[in-house]
């Protein structure tokens, strides 16, 4: 046998060996809020969670919404995710997005749900805020969209299931800011926290299409992993304040070519909220 047949031999076993063990790994970054009074260092913080994540050097990186208050804080937080050496993803948060801003959002970052692919794995970001009103914390049932939120949302609804429709057998794993269920312990039951009806229902029949089975979330500022309807909800915790305690930090994801994710929350040391 030549070299070049037994090189090709060579290569195609260390495939066969290596394939199904090689992992991806994805670090998230949520809720940093800059330029929310509760956070002062929220900036600090943020310079932080990049330095470490650089060191680690994922595959990707992902952050899950709530990056600032306004369009200056977007400003200086962008300047600080310019630092990471890993490509990123961003997904709106409830504090980036409100019912009638939409399209400020969009000309800053562009899109606000799309996929992407990394080693094989496809992510599917989803803005969470076409799934409900979370323009006002206190209100205690779900506010309805406005009209053209709610065509919006209509129009992200049919994106998703058009995926659906042609998805084939490979791992999609779901990216969005808001959970779409509580976990046994979350100590706050206003609408505010979840994905509400009829709108949960509607996207977990488009998720279970898809195939997902891991969610990667961000909002409640603390790091939590619970199973509800069949999926994985993997929560990162926030690098700016702590409402419900816990340590600020960022998460850490390995996926496995078969879909099995793995979640470290990784803290930042003397991190001040």
């Amino acid at each position: 046998m030549g070299l070049v047949c037994l090189a090709r031999v060579a290569v195609l076993a260390l495939l066969l060996t290596v394939s199904p063990t090689a992992q991806v790994t994805i670090a998230q970054i949520s809720d940093s809020h800059l330029g929310e009074k509760r956070a002062p260092h929220a900036a600090e913080n943020l310079r932080q969670a990049v330095d470490m994540i650089n060191q680690r050097r994922p595959d990707a990186v992902i952050f899950s919404g709530d990056m600032g208050e306004n369009p200056q804080a977007w400003r200086e937080a962008q300047f600080i995710l310019n630092k990471l050496r890993s490509p990123l993803s961003i997904a709106p948060g409830n504090h980036d997005v409100h019912s009638p801003d939409l399209d400020r959002y969009r000309r800053v970052f562009g899109r606000d749900y799309y996929s992407f692919a990394i080693q094989g794995i496809t992510f599917i970001v989803i803005n969470s805020q076409l799934l409900g009103n979370y323009d006002s914390y206190e209100a205690k049932t779900p506010p309805p969209l406005s009209p053209p939120a709610e065509g919006e949302s209509e129009r992200m609804l049919a994106w998703l299931a058009g995926l659906a429709d042609g998805a084939q057998n490979h791992v999609m794993i779901g990216v969005q800011h808001i959970p779409g269920f509580r976990d046994g312990g979350f100590p706050d039951p206003k609408p505010y926290w979840i994905i509400s009806e009829p709108y949960r229902s509607r996207e977990m029949n488009l998720l279970h299409r898809l195939g997902i089975r891991h969610m990667l979330v961000g909002h409640w500022h603390n790091g939590r992993v619970f199973e509800r309807d069949g999926i994985t909800w993997h929560v990162a915790p926030a690098t700016s304040w702590l409402p419900w305690g816990g340590e600020l930090g960022f998460a850490m994801h390995t996926i496995t070519r078969d879909g099995d994710v793995h979640t470290e929350f990784v803290p930042l040391p003397g991190a001040t909220p």
